[in-house]
């Protein structure tokens, strides 16, 4: 039982994790050093691209020092919990990684004055918030269709359900434990569907509206890779909601004893619902890059060398989170990465990640409290 968990953690989660943290660099704009701003000229320098080796070397050797090391350990205990707690050690390794080079990079900007003598603009396209281009949302029903026929078989099957189903399963697909037969018991696979549901929804919401970073250097051709990056995205949330809901309903389907799982299958649905969604944030990533910078285009203009995007260093602590009181955005993009993250210094901001939280703490413990 264990080698299946080992397995499925090592090729769905740990080796993903090392891809995605060693190529990051390569999938940024070229107006940002590890979550500086530079001039896109500055990013083909000696020193900027020595920054880069500095950190690929890092990250390789603790990241994957680390992960080979965590994996054995795991491996001869036979503990999938070693291999759960590695995986938060391997995220603040990648963080911690980041964050020195960031602090070079910062060194080097002033050092090098790279954005004297430059004009900082910041371009704003508000076509974005009501951008026709962005998937329809009438493609949300295709995953809410799955949540739908849960909870509607789950309310034919509820009168007829015994006095005790069983709420959880080994590897192997056998019942380990039953618990009385109530509302708890039976809905709260489809409850935690709800929040999934719910959750991406309104992600997808914020995606189409979020403010988009534009380079102003050539404000056009940006604004149209951004728009095609927002529409991937878009497609790849739709995609992890439909995987997310058919585990659910398959697992909720053993619960109601309709489906007899068995090891093949476990391992099967498993293993697709972890790995398709991180190997699809590892394809959209690569096409995209940040802010669509990877896309293919046709130029809309051509672009100048002597104008920058704001420099705005300060508002960002570490490259990694946005604090700006005199920004109004909610949502703003990443510095290092893909995708966008919060303006803590917005009362909603700290809502909507306390809302999160929420969320996703129900989602995980809806499921075990009704075993």
């Amino acid at each position: 039982m264990f080698f299946h968990i080992f397995l499925i953690n090592l090729f769905t989660v740990y080796i993903p994790l090392l891809i995605i943290g060693y190529f990051m660099p390569n999938l940024i704009k070229k107006t940002l050093l590890f979550g500086v701003v530079i001039p896109e000229e500055a990013s083909k320098s000696a020193e900027a691209l020595y920054l880069t080796k500095i950190y690929k070397r890092n990250f390789g050797l603790s990241a994957g020092l680390f992960s080979i090391l965590i994996n054995v350990i795991a491996f001869k205990n036979q503990n999938p919990n070693i291999l759960a707690w590695g995986v938060m050690i391997l995220l603040g390794l990648m963080s911690a990684n980041y964050v020195y080079i960031h602090n070079k990079a910062k060194e080097l900007k002033i050092e090098k004055g790279w954005t004297v003598n430059k004009k900082q603009i910041v371009v704003v396209d508000t076509s974005h918030s009501t951008d026709k281009g962005f998937i329809s949302l009438h493609w949300f029903w295709l995953p809410t269709s799955i949540f739908i026929f849960t909870l509607l078989f789950t309310m034919i099957q509820y009168p007829h359900l015994p006095e005790q189903i069983p709420t959880h399963f080994d590897f192997y697909g056998n019942p380990t434990t039953y618990k009385a037969t109530s509302f708890t018991a039976a809905f709260g696979l489809p409850l935690a569907q709800a929040g999934m549901t719910a959750m991406f929804y309104f992600i997808l919401k914020i995606i189409k509206r979020v403010k988009p970073n534009i380079n102003p250097a050539k404000p056009k051709t940006s604004s149209i890779q951004n728009k095609i990056a927002k529409r991937y995205w878009g497609i790849y949330l739709l995609f992890v909601l439909a995987v997310l809901n058919t585990q659910f309903a398959y697992i909720q389907l053993n619960v109601l004893q309709v489906l007899i799982p068995s090891m093949i299958t476990n391992f099967i649905i498993q293993g697709f619902s972890i790995g398709a969604p991180l190997l699809g944030a590892i394809v959209v990533s690569l096409k995209t890059g940040q802010s669509g910078n990877r896309i293919k285009v046709e130029e809309a203009e051509e672009a100048s060398d002597n104008i920058i995007d704001r420099e705005d260093d300060q508002f960002w602590k570490w490259g990694m989170i946005y604090y700006n009181p005199q920004d109004p955005s909610l949502f703003i993009e990443k510095r290092f990465g893909i995708g966008w993250t919060i303006n803590f210094a917005r009362p909603a901001g700290m809502a909507f990640i306390c809302i999160t939280l929420l969320v996703i703490l129900a989602s995980l413990l809806i499921p075990v409290l009704s075993r």
